[in-house]
């Protein structure tokens, strides 16, 4: 019953998103070939091999990447720590279910919905890039799914935490967005500390889709799993803190 009150809640804001990203990514790929590469359908397998990195970066890595972490900050603001400011926490949480069970479920939800989303982007580009050039460079580009879901459940859980700090959906969202902020000026640093590397979620996103496209030789392996603690550590710091509320 939670889950369907979970999908009930997200499933207009959801349908919004899983056609405005892959509208946006034709749109952009079009726009990418036509005026950076002309008419390449037939063309040589150099330039199409080209049209393929180009593209996977620059679409998915770059502002694909973006708007998922923009989309998975909105929907975490919907979360457990919303039911404070609609009243129905004291229903909810003194009912004979484990508190866990609230959040891990709405989480599960919104996972879900990321990942769709990360996959229809990645199928949509596949599919026009075929189109396009008229020839499939790498199957691998279907793998961009896997770094897009991630990055946005990381923004996801991110803002989901917060709002069960702050208790506020609009609160919590301006604080996940002031972190996630900060988290991406972070490989400036490297300009006045050469030897400081720290983790940024959209370098890593960026860096994967590269990786997959060919244009980047070494996988960032440690990135994927410190994101990936990272997104399962931010709901369980959510339950923490909600087993310990007083409504």
């Amino acid at each position: 019953m939670y889950v369907w009150k979970c999908w009930r809640d997200s499933r207009s804001n959801f349908i919004v998103r899983v056609i405005a990203m892959p509208v946006l990514c034709v749109f952009l790929i079009y726009m990418n070939v036509k005026f950076g590469f002309g008419v390449i359908r037939g063309g040589p397998p150099s330039l199409v091999s080209q049209v393929w990195s180009s593209v996977t970066s620059f679409v998915l890595g770059g502002v694909a990447s973006v708007f998922t972490l923009l989309f998975g900050l909105v929907m975490g603001a919907s979360g457990p720590g919303e039911e404070f400011k609609e009243r129905t926490a004291d229903f909810l949480l003194v009912r004979p279910r484990r508190r866990s069970y609230w959040v891990w479920t709405w989480w599960s939800v919104g996972v879900l919905e990321l990942s769709a989303m990360a996959l229809l982007t990645a199928v949509t580009t596949f599919g026009t890039l075929i189109y396009l050039t008229g020839h499939v460079q790498t199957w691998r580009l279907l793998a961009t799914a896997v770094p897009l879901a991630l990055g946005g459940v990381v923004a996801y859980g991110l803002t989901y935490f917060m709002t069960v700090v702050a208790r506020n959906g609009r609160e919590g969202l301006s604080y996940g967005f002031g972190i996630l902020f900060i988290n991406l000026l972070l490989p400036a640093a490297a300009i006045y500390y050469p030897n400081l590397h720290l983790p940024s979620v959209l370098e890593f996103m960026h860096g994967a889709c590269k990786w997959i496209a060919g244009a980047s030789r070494a996988f960032p392996s440690g990135s994927l799993l410190l994101w990936t603690a990272i997104a399962l550590a931010l709901p369980f710091a959510a339950q923490l803190l909600l087993e310990r509320a007083e409504v």
